[in-house]
């Protein structure tokens, strides 16, 4: 096929007809591309549908070099798409959350190197402290609870030589930071009774 079609190519025989195994033509696609705001519509032009389909197009345009600056990703819209923060993610999130609120009250934060016992190293107000970020969703009563302990295998508290502090999120989004002092020990708390440790947290209320 490559052999016939550089044969063609050498006595300028025209083939932007031919369709391979596409559904669409060279001239229908650049037609289409010319006509249309976004390519979403240049895939429904050409009788395609899908993600995938306007990812194949959008790479044969570049490998036909066929213009396509005045095209958006997706329709115009007055809305934006409809994502919402879930706490179903909130395990995954909770260093990435911990690490911008000591971010935003300036300080400095490094990721160690796995494996390690804590999450982030900080310095700022108290020099280096090892932070151990922990997160929860699981309600008790009016309060939450949140295991302070790893579970691989048995449950295995941490050591006052393992880490300093433990930054907590709660599935209300409120933090806490707590010293190891305070919990060290404990396999699990209920955050009621910390409320002294618990600091302004990233929405919902101003920074201070």
């Amino acid at each position: 096929m490559r052999s016939v079609r550089a044969h063609a190519d050498r006595i300028s025989a025209d083939h932007n007809h031919f369709r391979g195994r596409r559904r669409w033509t060279e001239t229908e696609l650049r037609s289409a591309i010319g006509t249309a705001d976004s390519w979403s519509k240049v895939v429904e032009a050409l009788g395609l549908e899908g993600p995938s389909s306007i990812r194949t197009v959008r790479g044969h345009a570049a490998r036909l070099g066929i213009e396509s600056g005045h095209l958006t990703a997706e329709p115009s819209s007055t809305r934006g798409p409809d994502i919402r923060p879930d706490i179903v993610h909130l395990d995954r999130a909770g260093s990435l959350l911990a690490a911008a609120w000591y971010t935003l009250t300036g300080q400095e934060v490094a990721w160690p190197l796995e494996p390690s016992r804590y999450d982030l190293l900080v310095s700022g107000h108290e020099g280096t402290r090892r932070v151990q970020v922990k997160t929860t969703t699981v309600r008790a009563g009016d309060s939450w609870k949140v295991y302070l302990s790893t579970s691989r295998g048995e449950r295995r508290t941490y050591d006052p030589e393992e880490i300093d502090d433990f930054f907590i999120i709660d599935g209300d989004l409120h933090c806490y930071l707590m010293p190891f002092a305070a919990v060290g020990g404990l396999h699990a708390i209920h955050l009621g009774g910390y409320s002294r440790f618990r600091v302004a947290q990233l929405g919902g209320h101003p920074l201070v």
